[in-house]
């Protein structure tokens, strides 16, 4: 008796199943919905989104990878498409931040040699290109030959790329070897604006270096005024009145 139970019930699950599959609608290929994609976007989406990805970015030369969240320069990697589209904007609205260490300006100008014409008409737009100086010490002759190379660089034909403007910013390491014994300074502001003003002094003994070549040096100009600004940033932490 259990037997002929067991094969009922077998043969009522199978019956049921079969009516289940029957009675399930069917479901063709244009029934489902079509899978987001950043190109069936209109133009102008598209161009918003990278708008405020490329304003939101911050490229590093040497690249530091965040540690949080994806890389927006995924994009030029996706395909051929969202690279041409985004390229451009990226290299014209990024914060570029440059750091040199060792006064040593060799990546910037392997840089700028190799710039194909749509990235360097790209970076003559953008505005915030920042070249940040490491300083730990006062520079030795290695290192103002250095700095004398790079502003030779941006006045000659090759390197001047008109149009491509960097301002100068300066960070301090953590471990400083100012001009005079540590003792000698009121505190660690006043040691800081001492060590940048040995080298903003530096830097304007090179105008004869420069001045060889006829015209004015507009790079040690601007890099003059920018590292002057930070050392009154640093005059103003010390009590400093402001310069008139």
């Amino acid at each position: 008796m259990f037997r002929k139970l067991r094969t009922a019930s077998q043969q009522w699950a199978s019956k049921r199943r079969d009516n289940l599959i029957s009675t399930r609608p069917s479901q063709t290929p244009n029934d489902n919905p079509p899978a987001a994609s950043l190109l069936r976007l209109p133009p102008e989406i598209r161009n918003q989104i990278y708008d405020h990805l490329a304003s939101s970015t911050t490229l590093t030369i040497p690249p530091v990878r965040p540690r949080k969240g994806p890389r927006p320069t995924g994009l030029l990697l996706a395909n051929k498409q969202t690279h041409a589209e985004f390229r451009a904007l990226l290299l014209s609205q990024a914060n570029l931040l440059i750091w040199i260490s060792a006064l040593d300006f060799s990546s910037v100008m392997r840089m700028l040699r190799s710039l194909p014409p749509k990235d360097r008409e790209a970076l003559q737009r953008n505005p915030r290109l920042c070249i940040s100086v490491f300083l730990s010490h006062v520079p030795s002759r290695e290192e103002r030959r250095a700095l004398l190379d790079w502003l030779l660089f941006r006045g000659e034909g090759e390197g001047r790329e008109e149009g491509v403007v960097f301002r100068y910013d300066v960070h301090f390491s953590v471990r400083l070897r100012p001009p005079r014994p540590a003792s000698r300074y009121v505190n660690g502001y006043h040691m800081r604006r001492e060590l940048l003003q040995t080298l903003i002094w530096r830097v304007e003994q090179m105008v004869y270096a420069v001045s060889a070549q006829g015209c004015v040096n507009q790079e040690l100009v601007r890099m003059v005024g920018d590292l002057q600004a930070c050392a009154d940033v640093l005059g103003g932490m010390m009590g400093d009145p402001p310069p008139g």
